[in-house]
């Protein structure tokens, strides 16, 4: 296992699993790859409990919180009929369906500026579960794992009361998640009068993000870099369907030179922590959080992240972790190898070196493991195989219908 994890350190484009027995850094044969994907075994629990102490020293963190980032990749499986527990995944509307499965992932994010994170967590979302169900529970113990004071950030699909509901019991640890743009939530009610019968209000007037019924409770202007931001935020707001978990919205809007927007739409947050941190550290936070995004790039293109096309779930969940811990040998190492950059590559910014990329720490991973060495055993003959037996023929494969969540009514003929 650990020769398949160095070999995918530096594949630079894997099309296929057993195609990674070509590495330099493989010293076994090709039908390895087959026996560490079925019977290899990767103690997940204390893995993560591992992750989480090793995170790099150097992890920057916003006003004092180290920031997280919650997100669900697909990895489409159009035509697998023989693999277990496929759903349709979610498309716009326009688009053809697709089936397969989805991963959760929950990363710390690093560095500033820069696309490298550290990934944590990574679990399948079966069809009993959901994005926001399953990202609530890796939210939950990476709180138990780690008390220090942290951020959840995540994009509108995570706006819901699964997950935003696990936050108000959590200690230290704030979301910060996107709204959709015609969102509906509830000020502080207003107190019933005295001796009135009935349960206290929990809902107020409604505050719609389309429109607005009062002007913001504080507002700040600010560059990052030469973008010109406007960030405006209310407090005391709510969701009607989570009226224990209180927080406030903001909108940010990047402007022009005028200071009209620059886009049509802004971007409209949720925030659940204290009210002392800035807008700007806020929206830092936020912005941040696009890494994850070209996380997944990285791991599609560069390691195969779905290229494992079996039909075992134990395989294909096996892969994510070991792309995983191959993306962490890249970050361990980002400091520590001698760049190889492409000529036309940028080598200065701000007048600083810039920081080595995923691709390039890559490039130049071959020498710096074939320096370091491996803590894997040498390789040992073991013969020649004796295959299958004369007569033997494998029963067929199972064939697995694709899971709907939600049927859909058909409507009846009226009458007259």
């Amino acid at each position: 296992m650990l020769d398949l994890i160095d070999a995918l350190t530096i594949a630079g484009q894997v099309n296929s699993p057993v195609a990674v027995s070509e590495s330099p850094l493989f010293r076994r044969k090709f039908s390895s790859i087959y026996d560490v994907l079925l019977e290899g075994e990767i103690e997940v629990e204390q893995l993560r409990d591992l992750l989480v102490a090793c995170q790099p020293a150097g992890s920057e963190m916003i006003a004092g919180y180290e920031v997280y980032a919650v997100d669900a990749t697909p990895n489409e499986r159009m035509a697998a009929e023989t693999l277990p527990d496929r759903g349709a995944l979610k498309a716009q509307q326009k688009d053809p369906v697709r089936y397969g499965h989805k991963y959760s992932w929950l990363v710390r994010l690093v560095e500033t500026g820069t696309s490298w994170v550290a990934p944590l967590d990574v679990q399948r979302i079966s069809t009993k579960n959901t994005d926001t169900k399953l990202g609530a529970e890796q939210v939950q113990a990476l709180a138990r794992r780690n008390p220090c004071r942290k951020v959840i950030t995540a994009d509108s699909r995570h706006r819901d009361r699964h997950f935003l509901g696990t936050f108000a019991h959590l200690e230290n640890t704030y979301a910060l998640v996107r709204l959709q743009n015609n969102q509906k939530l509830s000020q502080v009610p207003v107190p019933k009068p005295k001796g009135s019968r009935g349960a206290p209000r929990k809902h107020g007037v409604d505050f719609q993000l389309s429109a607005i019924p009062r002007p913001p409770d504080a507002s700040e202007e600010f560059y990052l870099g030469k973008q010109k931001v406007r960030v405006r935020a209310w407090r005391d707001l709510h969701f009607k369907r989570l009226a224990s978990l209180s927080g406030s919205v903001l909108c940010v809007e990047f402007l022009k030179e005028d200071g009209t927007p620059r886009y049509k739409r802004p971007i409209w947050l949720f925030w659940t922590g204290p009210e002392d941190v800035t807008l700007q550290d806020l929206c830092r936070m936020y912005l941040w959080r696009f890494a994850i995004e070209h996380l997944f790039r990285f791991l599609k293109q560069h390691m195969g992240l779905n290229s494992n096309r079996s039909t075992s779930l134990a395989s294909t969940e096996k892969w994510m972790w070991l792309c995983v811990l191959a993306y962490w040998q890249l970050l361990l190492m980002r400091h520590l190898v001698q760049p190889n950059r492409p000529a036309w590559h940028r080598r200065h910014k701000n007048g600083l070196v810039h920081s080595l990329t995923p691709a390039q720490v890559q490039r130049s991973a071959l020498a710096f493991l074939l320096q370091s060495g491996t803590p894997a055993r040498n390789t040992r003959p073991a013969g020649k195989g004796y295959g299958r037996q004369k007569g033997f023929q494998p029963a067929p494969r199972s064939r697995y219908d694709v899971v709907f969540k939600t049927k859909k009514t058909h409507k009846q003929p009226a009458t007259r």
